[in-house]
Parts: C-alpha cells; structure tokens; sequence
C-alpha cells in the first residue's frame, strides 16, 4: 500500500511538472503549431506509459517506468528554464516603453556648494531651448536666467552664474568643444524627467523598416536618453528573407522632427529621445519607420564574445585608433568583442572618416546577424546569449510580432540576403539646434545619394 502511494505520488508529480512545462512553452509563443502539437502529444504520452509501467508487477517495467519519468524531468526542467528565460527576455527587451532625460545641476570644482538647497537664492544658468528646466524651478527657489550654449558655457566658467543646470547628455557635447570641462566640475544633484510610449500589438507577419539608434549614454541604462553616434535603417522584409542596412553618418546636418526650427546633427536628435531620430529620418527618406532599436553600444563586445567573436574583411591594413598596439590586416581578421567594438568605432584610419565607420558597422552587424543564424553550436549558449540580448538593448517592436518571426525562421529555415547602402554628404561647420553660438562640424546632404537609398529602401519593403 505504501509502494502505490509513493508510486501516485510521484506520477501525479510529474504531470504536474510537465503540464507546467506545457504551459510555459505555449506562453512562450515561438515555436510553430505542428512542433507544439508534437510536442504535447509526446509529453502526454511519456506521462500515460509511465503510470501504466509504473504500476504493473514487472521489474523490467518498472525500470522503463523510471527512465521515462528521468526523461520526462530533465525535457520539463529544460522546457521551463528556457520557456522562463525567453519570456522574460521578450518582457524586458520589446514592447519598452520608458525613456528617462537625466538633467545634472553643475558648479565648479573649488566652489563652496554642496547640495542643491546651497544654491537657494543664487544665479543658476540653462540653455535657452530647455522645458525641462521647470521641474528643477519647482523644488528650488533661485535666480534663473537662458542663454545660448557659448553664453552660458562662458559665464559659468567666468563664475558669473554660480550654477548651471544641464542635461547630462549634453556634458560630452560640451568636452568635445572645450577640453577638461569634467575636470573642472562637480554635480551636486541630479534628476529624471520620465516619458512613456504607448504598448502596440503586431500579429501579422510583415515587411519593416526599423531605426536602429547606437547609444554613446554615460548612464548604464539604456532607457537614459543620449546622442545617437550610429544610425541606420533596417528594412526587413521576411517574404523575401532580405535585410538591407540604410546607414546615415552621425552629423548629418538636418531638421529633427517637432524639435525647434534650427537644423541640427542627427547624432543630437538621441537627447530627445528615440522617436525624435526615427520621425527625423522618415521625413529625410519620406518613407514610414515602423518601430525602433536602441543599442548599448558598450554592450557589444559582450554579444561577441558570447558567440565566439566574429570574422570581418577588411578592406586594408591599419593600428587601430582605439586599441593600442593593434593591427587589423587587410582581408579576413577573426575579432573578439573589444575589437570588433574598435572596428565599428574607427573612423580615423580612413579618409572618408565617418563615411566609412558606418560601412564598419554595417559589417559587424552582418557578421554577428550571420553566425547567430548560421551556427547551430549557439544554441546550447541559448540562456547566457539571452542574457547579453537582454542587456544589448530596448526596443518597441511588439513582443507578438516578435514571436511570428521567430515561429517564421523554425519554420523555414531559409537563408536571409543582406544588402548594405548608405548616404553621403559634404563637411561644412554650422550652428546646430542643440548648442546654439557655436559653429559645430556638419555634413550636409547630398539628396542624390539619399534619394537613391530610398529607392531602394521601397523596393525591398514592397517586394514579395
């Protein structure tokens, strides 16, 4: 009598188990129709032959009964720990819908200020562009005054305002125009200004087009806005398993969408936010831009590395800029993480600069797209490549269509063709929107080459 209760007990366990497993592949919403029923029925049945096995009188039996229920545990510990992961990574990497503005409140190194109520009464500067400035207006009660960026960068230097108050993503702007800024600061208080986005659904299977925006943010969240230094384009189109990468150079010169009536570098539109640089290029390109990716750039040595670096041919020698002491020969270098990051970042052994940085990026993206979908020995790296994913960026693409291309690429299998373009432009030095008295490096449009891409763009999205 004890035996069959031990016996029930571990039966009714392991439908338990199992059924959860089921459960949590169902919710997982990857894995196409006639894998899933497969999957189930096999489920179903291993569970019925081990009650039957378990129970008869028959040592043989018996021992099948246990090899079945072994079996059945380690598919629903896989199943479920999987089935968890890939949930979880879906929840936190699409659908995301917060982006943080962080704004800093800046006094100089050797001042006597410590916290923000020091500053109750006395000079605090801003940029004469800046709404965010209220939040700060309501928790302190001092003396506010607008200047443009030269302005207020002089008269807090010269210690004519005691404070100035800035966002954050502005501070490597304001490095690259005067040298040792950091050095010579202290933020004493900082806070978030928070926007949220509506969530969208998307279950039907269709041609995108995607701005993918390279974050240089001095935050480690990627839901902090700042400058845009890569982006690009991805139009993809899974009825002709075709991607094509559309790269624009970070200072193209041009009018950010809703944002002033000044041009400015398309690298600046990040501070405003993602949708800023998208609605920006649907109106450069006069095309639709369904969702948006926001990349951590400092993340992609990690995805890398976890897929054992990547192979990119070069079209010829030189020391990298950003690793001392390291040469990238021309033809096929195998990279790790932190050089294919060099690589994607290294604009200065090229005469073309940035013309050709995009062209090094487009190739990294290639490659690490490539061996995701061609090595089938990732898979059995598939929670820690989830877990670099997770962490590589936040996007708006639905979580469901999401899944109806995952479902899609089980089920197919076919290759993907990957086409690459970019624009072109003429270098020249104006004001910009985004730090206005200052005459900042540009590169101004050649339409043709924009209107050739957008060609282009049209004829892989309509393609069938």
């Amino acid at each position: 009598m004890k035996r069959k209760i031990i016996k029930s007990l571990i039966s009714i366990i392991m439908f338990i188990i199992s059924i959860y497993c089921i459960i949590l592949v169902c919710n997982m919403n990857i894995i196409p129709d006639k894998y899933l029923i497969i999957f189930i029925i096999t489920m179903l049945i291993l569970n019925l032959l081990g009650v039957i096995f378990i129970f008869v009188k028959n040592k043989i039996l018996t021992v099948i009964s246990v090899i079945i229920y072994i079996i059945l545990l380690i598919i629903s510990i896989l199943g479920i720990n999987i089935s968890s992961n890939t949930i979880n990574f879906f929840d936190k990497s699409f659908n995301s819908k917060t982006e943080v503005s962080k704004y800093d409140v800046i006094v100089l190194k050797n001042s006597n200020y410590k916290e923000l109520d020091d500053l109750k009464n006395k000079k605090i500067g801003y940029l004469n562009i800046d709404k965010n400035i209220k939040v700060l207006k309501k928790q302190l009660d001092a003396n506010y005054e607008e200047y443009n960026m030269k302005d207020l960068y002089n008269k807090f230097i010269n210690e004519s305002i005691d404070s100035m108050v800035i966002n954050d993503s502005y501070l490597d702007i304001i490095e690259e125009q005067y040298k040792d800024f950091s050095n010579k600061i202290r933020i004493i208080y900082s806070y978030d200004i928070t926007k949220e986005t509506k969530e969208t659904e998307e279950t039907k299977l269709r041609p995108i087009n995607v701005y993918l925006s390279g974050s240089d943010s001095r935050s480690d969240k990627l839901e902090v806005n700042s400058r845009s230094d890569v982006n690009m384009i991805m139009t993809i189109n899974p009825y002709t398993h075709t991607i094509l990468f559309t790269s624009i150079p970070r200072d193209y010169y041009v009018q950010l969408h809703g944002i002033g009536t000044a041009k400015d570098k398309l690298t600046h539109s990040g501070i405003y936010g993602v949708d800023v640089g998208r609605t920006t290029l649907e109106d450069l390109f006069n095309i639709k831009i369904d969702y948006s990716i926001k990349v951590g750039m400092p993340a992609v040595p990690k995805i890398v590395d976890q897929i054992d670096g990547v192979d990119i041919d070069s079209d010829r020698t030189f020391n990298s800029f950003h690793i001392k002491g390291w040469t990238v020969n021309q033809g096929i270098n195998h990279m790790d993480g932190k050089q294919a990051l060099a690589y994607a970042r290294e604009r200065y052994a090229y005469p073309e600069g940035d013309i050709h940085r995009i062209q090094n990026q487009q190739q990294v993206l290639e490659a690490i797209f490539n061996k995701i979908i061609s090595n089938k020995k990732l898979l059995l790296k598939y929670d820690s490549l989830l877990d670099s994913f997770g962490d590589l960026y936040r996007s708006d693409i639905p979580k469901s269509y999401i899944s109806e291309f995952v479902k899609d690429e089980i089920n197919t299998g076919k290759p993907w063709k990957i086409e690459r373009q970019y624009v072109i432009g003429q270098g020249s030095k104006s004001e910009t929107y985004s730090m206005p008295g200052l005459k900042l490096y540009v590169m101004n449009p050649d339409m043709n080459s924009v209107n050739e891409c957008e060609n282009r763009i049209n004829e892989v999205y309509n393609a069938k």
